[in-house]
C-alpha cells in the first residue's frame, strides 16, 4: 500500500516562497521609484520649457519681455500658447522683470535635488548652479533666468 502524501504546501515551503518574493520586491522598488521620479521631473521640465518658450516667443514678436504678469494677468499671446496648468494654479510661479534681471520662479515643486538636476539637464546645461535654470533658495523651487539684450 502506498503512503498518502498530504496535499498542499508545508509551512516552511510557504515561508521560503514568501521570503523570496519579498526580497525580489525589495530589489525592484528603488528602480521603480527612481523611474517614477524621473518621469515626474521630465514632465515638469517639459511644462517649464513650454512656459519659458511662450515668454521667448512674446519677446521675439513684441520686441521685449512682458513688463509684469501673473497667472491671472497674462498677455494674450502667452496665455493662448500655454496649457491650463500655468493659469489654473497647478504650478505656483511668479515673474520678475526689472532693469537688472528677468526671471520666472516656479516654487513648491516638491522635488528632490536629483529631480532638479534632471530638469536642468533636460532644459539647460545639467548644472543646477549655472546656466539659465538655477535652484532657488533652500531648494524651494527652480528659477529660469532670461537673457535680455
Amino acid at each position: 500500500m502506498q503512503a498518502k502524501h498530504p496535499r498542499g504546501f508545508s509551512l516552511v515551503e510557504l515561508m521560503v516562497v514568501t521570503t523570496v518574493i519579498g526580497i525580489l520586491a525589495l530589489l525592484a522598488v528603488p528602480g521603480v521609484t527612481a523611474a517614477a521620479q524621473r518621469a515626474e521631473a521630465t514632465a515638469a521640465a517639459n511644462d517649464i520649457r513650454v512656459f519659458t518658450g511662450a515668454i521667448e516667443i512674446y519677446n521675439t514678436s513684441e520686441g521685449g519681455y512682458p513688463p509684469q504678469m501673473n497667472y491671472q494677468e497674462l498677455p494674450d499671446s502667452i496665455k493662448d500658447y500655454l496649457p491650463g496648468i500655468w493659469t489654473d494654479g497647478t504650478y505656483n510661479w511668479f515673474y520678475v522683470n526689472t532693469s537688472d534681471y528677468i526671471y520666472v520662479y516656479v516654487y513648491n515643486l516638491g522635488f528632490t535635488p536629483e529631480q532638479a538636476v534632471h530638469i536642468d539637464s533636460i532644459i539647460d546645461d545639467g548644472n543646477i548652479g549655472s546656466g539659465n535654470i538655477r535652484m532657488a533658495f533652500n531648494g524651494s523651487g527652480l528659477i529660469h533666468i532670461f537673457v535680455s539684450d
